[in-house]
């Protein structure tokens, strides 16, 4: 029996990917209004980007969010054939500063990117945790660091610092200090992944909570430990919208009204119905495109997707 309805879900899953694909040229396309600056200006906004594969890896996460004084923070960079995605939409933006370049974890779809940015752009400080990485896309942002003279903050569980003038960040998790087991990196997934930085954006009435890749049991000890204190207007999904995530106490305890997925397809069609049927507004950038969340600090969000949706997902 859950057999087959893994293998309806998938069905159903490609049915929606087909036709997204077949009818994304008839969908009017909002990329410029998502990529308008014009009005940042007093207000905390978030780009959740659309990433396009070019290489066997997932495109992962990557997204731009500006202060209301107008500071830039890059958090998460995809995998490095997506840096033609992020650097046309930090052009198409106007950026040509990188204040904050925040690093979830190491994993190729989350830093992939990282050198080709550092080289590239003027970056004023990366913040990342603690976990080191022994790969190839790893030691080259070490190297991009060093060869550019560009500091490096570690985070950890009860750090904060200022985004901007106005915008205070929380770090939730991981905790300090990181115990490698015996044979790491060999088998290292999970480890990685619940090791992603915790990290809440809080402006005035509004917040932003973005999650990395945390798997249930990081998440649920993370709500047990702080509750209420995660609540937040906007979610960057855990792990791509994936089942091995967005555990019902960790949903709970944020109680997202915007809640984003950034994914190449829909990952488990389950946490979608479980983020929406809470009364979520909930995107895949995927089928939605690039998502921009934008917010003067009174607890309300202006949300643009790049496309039109085509359905709820939700019979």
């Amino acid at each position: 029996m859950e057999k087959l309805r893994k293998i309806s879900v998938l069905v159903l899953t490609l049915i929606l990917v087909f036709s997204v694909t077949v009818l994304a040229e008839e969908r009017v396309d909002r990329y410029d209004q998502v990529f308008d600056a014009s009005q940042d200006a007093g207000r905390l906004t978030a780009r959740f980007l659309r990433l396009t594969t070019r290489s066997d890896d997932k495109s992962g996460d990557s997204t731009i969010v500006t202060s209301p004084d107008g500071k830039v923070m890059v958090v998460d960079a995809g995998n490095p054939s997506t840096f033609v995605d992020i650097d046309k939409a930090l052009k198409t933006l106007g950026i040509t500063k990188i204040d904050y370049l925040v690093a979830s974890h190491p994993h190729v779809d989350h830093i992939g990117s990282f050198a080709q940015l550092i080289y590239a752009y003027n970056i004023g400080t990366v913040y990342a945790t603690e976990v080191e990485y022994p790969t190839s896309h790893y030691r080259n942002y070490m190297t991009a660091l060093e060869e550019t003279n560009t500091p490096l903050v570690i985070l950890a569980e009860g750090d904060t610092f200022m985004f901007g003038d106005q915008v205070m960040v929380e770090v939730f998790h991981p905790a300090p200090g990181i115990e490698y087991y015996e044979g790491y990196p060999d088998g290292s997934t999970q480890f990685i992944n619940n090791h992603s930085l915790l990290m809440k954006l809080t402006y005035g009435d509004s917040s932003f909570l973005f999650a990395g890749d945390l798997y249930t049991a990081a998440e649920r000890d993370i709500a047990a430990r702080y509750g209420d204190r995660l609540k937040s207007g906007v979610l960057k999904v855990p792990h791509h919208g994936a089942g091995t995530s967005s555990s019902r106490p960790f949903r709970e305890a944020v109680g997202a009204k915007v809640a984003v997925m950034m994914s190449d397809a829909i990952e488990e069609l389950r946490i979608y119905r479980n983020y929406a049927n809470s009364g979520a507004d909930t995107y895949i950038t995927s089928i939605d495109g690039a998502v921009m969340v934008s917010t003067a600090g009174d607890g309300e969000y202006t949300v643009v997707s790049q496309l039109d949706r085509i359905g709820s997902f939700l019979n």
